[in-house]
């Protein structure tokens, strides 16, 4: 008898399975208001990925779209990775569309890719010259790293054998090559199984597992560290991806959202979390978007059914989009034309966010090389650039408030300048101040100060030290 035909989980029927786990996050008592379970909900949910379908056996290309479902931006500035799915209405991924699986003679699907940089000011336009488009399928047998987080605290009363039952579905969609790693978490942190491949072993563990009854407080984000950290052998360039089931309770972590996010891009960790209902859990979707994951919500069995799915077929079966992106400290939208004979053009659209105030990212300042004209606090028009992408990303989180902190170079031992620099800091810091509110920023946001050369970075002892210490820097007062 097989591994899987021993085990428990597989008595009970996947639909049957996706109900229980619907009774997740907040327990039994709130489905009245928070859920439907019904298999067909009035809700409106997301295409899932159901299956594959060849490109040529599409009947209708006009039920075709497109998008992206995960987003590598660890590499930067060196390198992007998109994860582009083109789907039909019918949850059918679109296959055979680019190398190595096209067949000779087909046209080019993915004949152009733009980066959009910046938001509100839409800095401008960057056409990407030299990008590559690789199809992964089935055959390529490249292993998926999924890291199960599972919030087993006390705001889960009622909802602990629906994750149960869940994770023993999860475990049973996976093939031979998959490897999972499973960790529980209330106030105690628990591994119950590290990444491993072996399907018995995690039945096993998993089986004593749902014996412990749940504990008391939460500590989400501890949690989720941990589990992140199973997956640290794991090549950089392999799809990881972390699953956190949770509803967002959190109050004993000694762990930081922005460590979180620290971690997650350092090692080319994607974050998706399964929401159910109404679940307040907003810093995990920011975790989701930040670190090019996905944010799901279920409201009905077959949703919740078909998120796993869509979960398992997606990192088996996409198009690999791999290019240099431009340089810009902001927000990036990048834009993949699909194009189908018989089909309006569709994009696929990906967007990740380098700016230095994103909330993410714990520090407090950042510098830029802001260049000003010999011995004034004239701006040399070389920096404009880096004034409109910080101005964009000023409009973007509008409760940023800024200090400007202007810094000079002391040339020479000779202590005669000291109050010249630190009046010409001051003011090179004021000018700074009126370029971002003449792009639109209220100056109510801006402080200034000069520290003229009292706080070089590096001795002032050459040329290219001296132009180290005359910078501009930022502190963030209030995020």
């Amino acid at each position: 008898m097989s591994e899987h035909a021993r085990s428990p989980f597989r008595r009970f029927s996947p639909l049957l399975l996706a109900c229980l786990l619907l009774t997740s996050c907040k327990g039994p008592k709130y489905l009245n208001q928070d859920f439907d379970l019904r298999d067909d909900g009035e809700r409106t949910t997301e295409l899932r990925f159901t299956a594959t379908r060849h490109i040529d056996s599409i009947a209708d290309v006009k039920t075709i779209r497109a998008d992206v479902w995960k987003l590598e931006h660890y590499a930067y500035p060196d390198s992007i990775r998109m994860f582009v799915r083109v789907i039909d209405t019918t949850g059918f991924v679109v296959t055979h569309m680019a190398a190595p699986y096209k067949k000779e003679g087909a046209p080019d699907y993915f004949p152009s890719l733009v980066e959009h940089l910046g938001s509100r000011r839409r800095v401008k336009d960057s056409a990407v010259r030299n990008y590559t488009v690789r199809e992964i399928g089935e055959l390529d047998s490249i292993p998926a790293n999924i890291a199960l987080a599972i919030d087993n605290s006390g705001s889960m009363k009622g909802a602990k054998p629906t994750l149960d039952m869940g994770t023993g579905l999860f475990i049973g969609m996976k093939r031979e090559v998959d490897k999972i790693s499973l960790t529980a978490y209330h106030k105690v942190i628990t591994t119950v199984f590290p990444l491993t491949a072996d399907s018995a072993l995690m039945m096993r563990e998993l089986s004593e597992y749902v014996k412990r009854p749940i504990g008391l407080f939460t500590s989400t984000y501890d949690g989720i560290m941990t589990s992140l950290k199973t997956l640290n052998d794991v090549p950089v360039d392999q799809p990881k991806v972390c699953v956190v089931f949770a509803d967002g309770d959190e109050n004993t972590s000694n762990t930081k959202v922005a460590e979180i996010y620290e971690y997650a891009t350092k090692h080319n960790i994607s974050i998706y979390c399964v929401g159910f209902g109404f679940a307040k859990d907003e810093p995990l979707q920011d975790l989701s978007l930040y670190t090019g994951g996905k944010y799901y919500r279920a409201y009905t069995k077959r949703d919740l059914l078909a998120i796993f799915q869509d979960i398992w077929n997606s990192l088996r079966n996409y198009y690999l989009v791999t290019y240099r992106p431009p340089q810009f400290e902001g927000l990036h939208t990048a834009d993949l034309t699909v194009r189908i004979p018989g089909r309006d053009t569709l994009i696929a659209r990906g967007v990740y966010d380098k700016t230095p105030l994103n909330p993410m990212i714990d520090s407090s300042e950042f510098s830029k090389r802001i260049l000003f004209a010999f011995d004034e606090s004239i701006i040399d028009t070389s920096s404009y650039p880096i004034l409109d992408e910080l101005a964009d990303a000023l409009q973007r989180f509008d409760n940023v408030v800024l200090e400007i902190q202007g810094h000079a170079s002391r040339n020479g031992v000779d202590d005669n300048r000291a109050e010249y620099n630190q009046k010409l800091s001051e003011r090179r810091a004021e000018s700074v101040k009126d370029a971002l509110v003449t792009r639109g920023i209220d100056a109510t946001r801006l402080r200034t100060r000069g520290f003229g050369f009292l706080m070089p970075l590096v001795p002032n002892d050459t040329p290219i030290n001296q132009a180290l210490n005359r910078r501009t820097v930022f502190k963030i007062l209030r995020k």
